[in-house]
């Protein structure tokens, strides 16, 4: 069964940042990297495809109806259609990064939904899923039977994690 870390903190702490890391040091060591990462603008969220480097707008003010509101935000279903068919395709890999899994997958059915099925598939070596402290139950319950490792993030922690999560995944390969 391939391995899953749950990293977890928060707002601000720095969890994109270690999966950005991890990933750019995981490439330079020649690994296979897929899926995805949110990255925050000012104003704005963006995915960022982990593999091609590709990137869509993820948030939207259009207001047209057609858009997903969760909270605060307005997310473009066109855009987490195309997410949803990247982390469809990110397997086989040495690292998967998905981020995140929010109240949008867990309580509505809703965002980044294949990544259970990816996660389940486990064609992976490591993967690293961001997840919110308010969910990780919920999470966890999801993925029930998988090899879950839950890992806080903090400000005392995030600048060493990256080596560190390369280092797992180099020993479950």
């Amino acid at each position: 069964m391939s391995h899953v870390v749950i990293l977890s903190g928060g707002r601000g702490v720095g969890k994109t940042t270690v999966c950005q890391r991890a990933v750019t040091l995981a490439q330079r060591r020649g690994y296979e990297t897929r899926g995805i990462l949110t990255v925050v603008q000012p104003g704005a969220r963006d995915v960022l495809d982990v593999e091609s480097g590709h990137w869509r707008r993820l948030t939207t003010t259009s207001g047209d109806g057609q858009v997903v509101i969760q909270g605060r935000f307005q997310f473009d279903p066109q855009v987490l259609s195309w997410g949803n068919m990247v982390l469809s395709q990110a397997e086989p890999c040495d690292l998967l990064v998905i981020d995140e899994i929010g109240p949008l997958e867990v309580e509505r059915g809703r965002g980044w939904v294949s990544a259970f099925d990816v996660l389940w598939a486990g064609a992976y070596a490591l993967a690293l899923l961001v997840v919110r402290p308010e969910l990780i139950a919920q999470v966890c319950d999801r993925l029930a039977g998988c090899d879950l490792e839950v890992l806080p993030v903090t400000s005392e922690n995030r600048d060493r994690l990256p080596i560190s999560l390369v280092e797992m995944m180099e020993r479950e390969m």
